[in-house]
């Protein structure tokens, strides 16, 4: 894990389906991604995420920084915010 990686909180609300509005805001909705365990919300195939993750993006603080999906209280987007962070989530 990265230091980039350890930056997050850990509370999985990047790994609920979004839904967007007609002026294109972002809502969070209640339901998971099927590999999200819920109560860790950590997960469960982390490793190979990407690959089998429908819809799990490889968080950078570039593309943090054009994510307007992410929840306000994310600590990559408050990094990103603050201009601090340049390593890649793997």
């Amino acid at each position: 894990m990265t230091t980039w990686e350890e930056s997050c909180h850990r509370c999985g609300l990047c790994c609920f389906e979004k839904s967007v509005d007609p002026k294109g805001r972002f809502f969070t909705t209640k339901t998971p991604c099927r590999h999200l365990d819920i109560i860790s919300r950590e997960c469960r195939v982390y490793d190979k995420r990407l690959e089998v993750g429908e819809g799990c993006v490889k968080l950078s603080p570039e593309i943090v920084k054009k994510a307007n999906w992410l929840p306000e209280g994310c600590a990559y987007r408050a990094i990103s915010e603050r201009g601090t962070g340049s390593e890649e989530c793997d």
